[in-house]
């Protein structure tokens, strides 16, 4: 587990507090992550998912001068048409690969802190999370919004940061940690006091999908015991 440093948030009043007091100023966007991933080759950036495909290749160097990640995406972009042939803006069709699962060079951000919050502390629990916090003057010209966006990036709140660099790298005063031990703490006020779980962030069928595990493994014994049940009954008459 990660070590705590001195005058880290120590309970879930404390970590809303210092959110809210740098929120207070207005014009931020946030990224919840539920590591700080600070181990090479990551060294601390919040990046899209596709430039992580290159920064994760050991034989590629993704700080040389002629990579280019938007080149890549204009070119995946162009292939994708031979999937859906249905005209659509190019931030819609990038906000829908990237919805399925899909690798673009978006960054998925979000309006409201607290849906931030929510997804730094849903994974890695033995981890701690942290929430970006980006000044949206000083990024404007990287900010997109999806055109009719689909259920989950309004209940996200979602804004998309769309870096020619693929990365960005936050200042220290940008980012709040979130000790792993919180994490559980956290995810029971949200859901108790503001209505945010699994069940409203993910509210599609992606969403059970990605729940479906612990679903099926409740579905299955309840099956399995039903069953049983019906059989012994059926066994003494």
């Amino acid at each position: 587990m990660d070590k705590e440093k001195p005058n880290e948030p120590s309970t879930v009043d404390d970590i809303l507090r210092k959110i809210e007091e740098k929120a207070d100023g207005g014009g931020y966007i946030y990224r919840g992550e539920p590591e700080h991933y600070q181990e090479d080759p990551y060294y601390g950036k919040v990046s899209s998912n596709l430039y992580r495909v290159f920064l994760e290749l050991e034989d590629f160097d993704v700080e040389a001068a002629q990579f280019d990640i938007e080149d890549v995406q204009m070119g995946m972009l162009g292939a994708v048409k031979e999937f859906s042939r249905e005209p659509v803006s190019e931030i819609k069709r990038l906000a829908e690969i990237q919805h399925y699962g899909g690798k673009t060079n978006l960054i998925d951000f979000t309006e409201d802190y607290l849906v931030a919050l929510f997804i730094a502390c849903d994974g890695s629990p033995d981890k701690n999370g942290r929430v970006i916090l980006e000044k949206k003057e000083l990024i404007s010209a990287y900010i997109e919004k999806p055109y009719e966006p689909i259920n989950r990036v309004i209940a996200q709140k979602s804004v998309f940061i769309r870096h020619p660099d693929g990365f960005m790298s936050p200042s220290g005063d940008d980012v709040m940690n979130i000790p792993a031990v919180l994490k559980q703490p956290v995810l029971g006020h949200l859901r108790n006091s503001h209505g945010i779980s699994v069940e409203t962030i993910y509210n599609d069928v992606h969403g059970f999908i990605k729940d479906q595990g612990i679903h099926l493994e409740v579905y299955k014994s309840h099956y399995i015991g039903l069953t049983r049940e019906q059989r012994g009954d059926s066994e003494n008459g």
